[in-house]
C-alpha cells in the first residue's frame, strides 16, 4: 500500500497533520474534508442578506423609520397660476435595504415608502369660493446613496432614487365654486435626489439628517364644470428635511 513518508502542513491552509507510515487515501480525504469545511466556513453568512464577518464581501440589511417636513409645491405648471407655491407638511415613512461596506465608507441599495400630508389652497371669499387639494400622497422608492466616512463615526451621504408617488386631487366649493368639482386619483413617475450627515451611534445603528429635492410628474386631473367634463395639469414637488434611524441586521439575535 502506497503510504505518505513525510508532511508538515499547516492546519490553517486548509492541511491537516500527517504521520510517518500513515495510508495516502485517508489523508487526501482528510484534507479534502478540512479545504471544504474552510470554504464553508468562509463562505458562511448569518442570513441571504446579511454577511459581514467573512473575507472582503462584507454587506448588512437594515431596516430604517424616517420622519420629515416638507416644504410643498402644488400645481406649479406653466402659463397658469400655482395652487399652492409652498406649504409645510409631514411626512413619515420607512425603508428596507443592504449595505454594502468600503474602505472609505458604504454602498446603501433600498426600497422606501413615504406618505404625506394633504396641501390645499382656497381662493375666493366664504360665499364664492373654490378648495382644491392633494390627500393621501404616497410614494415607493428604488434609492442608491453614497456614504463616505472620513471618521470613525461620522460621515456624509448623496445620491437619489426613482420609483412612482401619488396622491388624491379634490376641487370644489361654495357658491360660484359649487359649479366645479373634481376627485380623482392621480399616480406618476416620482424620483428624488439629495444629501446629509450621518453619525454611527454604534455598529449596528445609525442616525442621519439629510435634504431631498423630490417630484412628481405632470398629470392630467379629470373635474366637472357645470355638468360637463374638463382637465386640469397637476403636480407635486417637495423639499425635504428628514431625520432618519437605521438599524442594521435587526433580526440577528433571533437567529440563534
Amino acid at each position: 500500500m502506497l503510504t505518505v513518508t513525510r508532511s508538515r502542513l499547516s492546519h490553517s491552509s486548509g492541511a491537516v497533520f500527517c504521520s510517518f507510515g500513515q495510508p495516502f487515501g485517508i489523508v487526501l480525504l482528510s484534507s479534502l474534508v478540512a479545504f471544504a469545511s474552510g470554504v464553508v466556513k468562509a463562505e458562511s453568512c448569518d442570513s441571504p442578506l446579511s454577511c459581514c464577518d467573512q473575507g472582503s464581501n462584507c454587506r448588512q440589511f437594515y431596516l430604517s423609520g424616517i420622519v420629515g417636513a416638507d416644504f410643498a409645491t402644488f400645481d406649479k405648471v406653466s402659463g397658469n397660476p400655482t395652487t399652492v407655491p409652498n406649504q409645510s407638511i409631514f411626512t413619515g415613512g420607512a425603508a428596507a435595504g443592504v449595505r454594502y461596506l468600503r474602505d472609505n465608507g458604504a454602498l446603501r441599495l433600498e426600497f422606501e415608502g413615504r406618505g404625506r400630508d394633504q396641501v390645499s389652497a382656497t381662493s375666493g371669499d366664504a360665499v364664492d369660493n373654490i378648495t382644491t387639494r392633494a390627500t393621501d400622497g404616497w410614494s415607493a422608492m428604488v434609492n442608491v446613496w453614497r456614504d463616505y466616512k472620513p471618521y470613525d463615526s461620522f460621515g456624509l451621504y448623496a445620491g437619489g432614487g426613482i420609483g412612482a408617488g401619488g396622491y388624491r386631487w379634490t376641487t370644489g366649493g361654495n357658491g360660484i365654486g359649487s359649479l366645479v368639482s373634481g376627485n380623482d386619483r392621480i399616480s406618476n413617475f416620482a424620483w428624488q435626489a439629495g444629501g446629509g450627515l450621518f453619525y454611527e451611534i454604534s455598529k449596528r445603528a445609525t442616525v442621519d439628517l439629510g435634504y431631498r429635492f423630490f417630484s412628481i410628474s405632470e398629470s392630467t386631473a379629470e373635474f366637472s364644470f357645470i355638468g360637463l367634463p374638463a382637465t386640469a395639469p397637476t403636480n407635486f414637488a417637495a423639499s425635504e428635511l428628514l431625520l432618519q434611524v437605521r438599524i442594521y441586521e435587526p433580526f440577528r439575535g433571533w437567529r440563534r
